[in-house]
């Protein structure tokens, strides 16, 4: 997995973003949260050197409710597999204790290999809002980075997509950001707050004006 958070930034100008409707959903110290605003100690591996982060945002955390269950599901699997074989005449016990032991090595390696893969590719793909430009890095597969960016001074429209009754109870939607680059749309999907997303870039694109 490529570096994307390289450690301790320069200390830039603060730009004036408004930290009224943030203060609440900012979590700086706390590297795992969904939405980071202006998080201390971070940067990310082409940022300038008068560039600040103002948002660093990842999916919702509930976004991976389904991989967490099926981690459990199969974490728990074999004390509930053994019986069964034991109910159906076949005894574990009457098994090589070397095959038994390499089939239960392999079955919790691959079930940690899948958990630490999901983790990774959440945690990786990152949405960033600077003082001077839109990130987004998507990672397909642990070895794949898809890296796009544009200046504030592109953006043309920015729109929040929310709806369901998961993302009104948990506030998270979609961010939708068009723009004059080369890439037209930059999607900030099942982002944290929306709302205050959208605001934070709007107050951006009025400094860049």
């Amino acid at each position: 997995m490529p570096d994307i958070f390289l450690g301790e930034p320069s200390q830039p100008s603060q730009p004036a973003i408004s930290e009224t409707n943030n203060r609440k959903t900012s979590n700086t110290n706390n590297a795992l949260s969904s939405y980071l605003f202006m998080p201390e100690s971070m940067r990310f591996e082409t940022q300038e050197p008068d560039e600040t982060i103002i948002l660093l945002l990842r999916k919702h955390w509930v976004t991976n409710a389904f991989w967490i269950l099926m981690s459990i599901v199969l974490i728990i699997a074999p004390f509930i597999i053994f019986p069964l074989f034991i109910y159906g005449g076949i005894n574990p016990q009457n098994l090589p204790a070397t095959l038994v032991t390499f089939c239960i090595i392999t079955w919790y390696l691959l079930t940690f290999s899948y958990m630490l893969v999901n983790f990774l590719l959440w945690y990786f793909t990152v949405s960033i809002v600077t003082n001077e430009r839109i990130i987004d890095i998507d990672f397909d597969n642990i070895l794949n980075k898809k890296f796009s960016a544009t200046r504030i001074t592109k953006i043309e429209d920015v729109t929040q997509r929310t709806g369901g009754f998961i993302r009104s109870i948990f506030d998270y939607g979609d961010v939708i950001i068009q723009t004059a680059g080369t890439d037209a749309v930059f999607l900030f999907l099942a982002v944290p707050h929306p709302e205050k997303v959208v605001r934070t870039v709007n107050q951006l694109m009025e400094q860049n004006k």
